[in-house]
């Protein structure tokens, strides 16, 4: 059933919004703790400055799926960035989104093995079961469980993080002088550049989602509330993950999984209960990505039989693909995978700041009127 209610469609969306852009690797703490956390007090400030960025990038992308009007990352990269990169761009995002869906299905099999006993096997088959049903139904179901899963997610995050920070407040104080005697590894030399390329990266792979919500939705009222919900929504997980690590740093800087570290303190019970947040968030991961792969080619409404067909076959190679060592391949395309999402940032930069705003229409790139846009 499609939902009517502009204020449940912005919810909706900016929970996936969310769930594209948070996945395992957010939720566990090990991102934040490299690119914010290890530079102490500082890392707020980047927290912050990365909350608007996701604002303005949510926003923005939504926005231009409905301009102009496509349901493809490829339209809109062509659009920003030109014919040239965009065909390199679209490739390069296809290969990780791909890529993406794989390591999700390890990694929750790994997980589902680790916390609940299960074999690997199993636990990459329920993760892909899961994606497959989820997306094999369309955009709206997509929509409907990414709405309710990403909320279980972020309210997760800020309980036990609240928890964290009343029981060890006391040592934010003295935070920058226990890192003079700890080694984080850090994402870049300075904490204002982690920043900047934490949203390059994570709103990279975001790019398809976010275009194919914005080319489903007509009114540009719903997309920039989307918008504003999301970028909040992740930039205050963000920012209360990077505070309980910063509380409780010399207790868990050592852990390839800080945040479930920080649960587990709190009690096993609570560790037991976010090892299953962990689990959806891969979830949401596996499922933004696989959608956007998938309708890059097909589009469900006037391609059903093809659009299920590809995805059942991109869910059964990516099953394929996570018994294999794809680490090397993600290493060696991750720097490209950074720099594309500069540019592409750079060049939405430059559109919004000098008003540029187009409507594709007749394979042409056309000034948009207000006649033509939905504004409900």
């Amino acid at each position: 059933m499609e939902i009517k209610n502009p204020a449940i469609k912005a919810f909706s969306y900016a929970g996936v919004y969310v769930g594209a852009v948070i996945g395992a690797g957010y939720a566990s703490g090990q991102e934040v703790m490299q690119f914010f956390s290890g530079y102490g007090l500082i890392g707020i400030v980047g927290a912050i400055i990365t909350t608007l960025m996701f604002i303005w990038y949510g926003s923005v992308f939504m926005e231009l799926g409905n301009r102009l009007q496509t349901c493809s990352h490829r339209d809109v990269l062509e659009y920003l960035c030109g014919k040239k990169l965009a065909f390199i761009g679209d490739y390069v995002l296809l290969f990780f989104m791909f890529g993406c869906v794989s390591i999700m299905f390890s990694g929750g099999g790994a997980a589902i093995n680790e916390y609940w006993g299960l074999s690997v096997m199993t636990g990459k088959l329920i993760i892909a079961a899961m994606t497959l049903a989820t997306v094999v139904f369309g955009f709206s179901s997509s929509v409907r469980a990414l709405g309710i899963v990403s909320p279980v997610i972020i309210f997760s995050v800020i309980a036990i993080s609240l928890v964290t920070l009343n029981e060890h407040y006391d040592q934010l104080a003295t935070v920058d002088n226990s890192l003079q005697n700890l080694t984080p590894t850090l994402a870049t030399p300075l904490w204002w550049t982690s920043a900047v390329v934490y949203v390059s990266y994570n709103v990279s792979l975001a790019t398809s989602t976010l275009t194919a919500i914005g080319g489903k939705e007509p009114s540009l009222k719903v997309l920039r509330k989307a918008g504003i919900i999301g970028g909040v929504a992740l930039g205050m997980c963000l920012l209360f993950i990077t505070l309980a690590l910063l509380s409780d740093l010399n207790n868990v800087i050592e852990y390839q999984i800080p945040f479930l570290q920080i649960a587990q303190n709190i009690s096993p019970l609570v560790g037991i209960l976010f090892s299953l947040v962990l689990v959806i968030a891969v979830f949401t991961t596996a499922v933004t990505n696989l959608y956007g792969c998938v309708i890059r080619f097909y589009d469900s409404k006037h391609h059903p039989v093809k659009f299920r067909t590809l995805t059942i076959s991109l869910v059964a190679l990516s099953l394929l693909a996570s018994l294999l060592p794809f680490s090397t391949l993600i290493n060696v395309l991750y720097p490209a995978l950074g720099l594309l999402g500069m540019v592409i940032m750079v060049c939405a930069l430059y559109k919004t700041v000098t008003g540029q705003v187009f409507l594709k229409t007749n394979a042409k790139l056309q000034p948009v009127s207000k006649a033509n846009i939905v504004d409900q």
